[in-house]
């Protein structure tokens, strides 16, 4: 595997990401006259035959409409995961095997026994080497591998994470914004990207970000959404005891799908089944983050004291080359938090986003999320 940890997402790319020592993000944007359909159909253009990770969620649902919208056959693949007798995943499955049903693409579901897979320590295999310190993670990289095995696929296509806007009261809109989110572009979106690249698959996670003329249209999206829905997605402190625990925004990922393609079936949440293992253990244990202490510490100890995360460590400790990195790639994009460098039209749309809401009575569908 490459050592540099760099990646482009299209050619030319929406976005570099850099989890070397350096560690960064280029974003890019190009306006564009083209709709976010017609932007995907050109990053899809020398593909005609799909293979889709289709987990039941809003994101592969959308991933899975827009290829049909495209007229691309679809071959589909769905995880059943499963602990002792029990089926975690039931609502996602289920919702699959329906969309399946609906518009008669192939679909093949895969058992994975999620016991024997944790108690294995087969999660660790998929630690430090690709960035990742995640074993719920860890469980996607596995059935990659195994879609790679049993279907030598070359591709793999997965929902990925859109670039929601979320509220936030900012006094002076004209510098150092942050957007918020950001952080799952270095910590989960881009250790799929050097997993795949090490077993011989072009991931194609978040299409968003695959070329200049896609950012744009994405992050557009946004605007679009609170001026024809009337609705926002806000992040909330957590000094602010009374909506510290609203951070589900499913209601307004679900519109902003929906106003780029509709027939999507809704959920009454996002989730994934790990919810329902966290719970069984908790139950059996009496131990709240029983399914933390067991699977995700040890992951996270191991990654933290990896040759990498040493090396990483002495470099930033070394103070004065850090600043005069961050001074360097200052005078270039702007820097924001993590390193991550957008262009001054993605930096326009967020702030008229945050504009738009204050200016106007929007109604916020954030709702209460608990960690289960």
């Amino acid at each position: 595997m490459s050592t540099n940890y760099n990646i482009k997402l299209g050619d030319p790319p929406g976005m570099v990401v850099d989890c070397s020592m350096e560690h960064y993000v280029d974003v890019f944007a190009n306006k564009t006259n083209k709709s976010l359909l017609e932007c995907i159909a050109d990053i899809l253009h020398d593909k005609q035959d799909i293979h889709l990770c289709l987990s039941g969620g809003l994101d592969s649902q959308f991933s899975l409409l827009y290829c049909l919208e495209l007229e691309k056959n679809v071959t589909a693949y769905t995880y059943r995961s499963i602990w002792k007798d029990t089926i975690l995943n039931v609502e996602d499955v289920y919702i699959a095997e329906q969309l399946a049903k609906k518009y008669n693409f192939k679909h093949h579901i895969i058992d994975i026994d999620l016991y024997e897979f944790y108690e294995s320590k087969k999660h660790f295999k998929y630690g430090p080497e690709f960035l990742n310190n995640s074993p719920q993670l860890s469980v996607h990289f596995y059935f990659i591998e195994l879609l790679k095995e049993k279907f030598n696929i070359d591709h793999i296509l997965l929902g990925g994470d859109p670039p929601l806007l979320r509220y936030k009261e900012i006094k002076n809109k004209s510098k150092n914004l942050s957007i918020v989110g950001e952080n799952f572009l270095q910590d989960i979106m881009a250790p799929y990207y050097f997993f795949c690249e090490s077993i011989g698959v072009e991931c194609i996670r978040d299409i968003y970000f695959h070329s200049p003329e896609a950012v744009y249209k994405s992050y557009m999206n946004n605007l679009d959404v609170i001026k024809n829905k009337g609705i926002y997605a806000s992040t909330f402190s957590d000094i602010d005891v009374t909506h510290r625990y609203r951070r589900d925004i499913y209601m307004y990922k679900y519109e902003y799908y929906k106003n780029i393609i509709p027939n999507l079936i809704p959920q009454k949440s996002e989730t994934t089944g790990f919810e329902n293992l966290k719970k069984i253990l908790a139950t059996e244990t009496g131990i709240y983050n029983q399914y933390n202490k067991l699977y995700r510490d040890p992951q996270i100890d191991i990654e933290t004291k990896s040759p990498r995360a040493r090396q990483r460590a002495r470099r930033l400790a070394n103070f004065d080359l850090q600043a005069n990195y961050l001074e360097e790639r200052k005078s270039k994009l702007g820097r924001f938090s993590r390193n991550i460098n957008y262009p001054n039209v993605i930096s326009d749309i967020y702030i008229n986003f945050l504009t738009y809401i204050d200016e106007n009575e929007l109604e916020c569908v954030n709702r209460y999320l608990f960690d289960f």
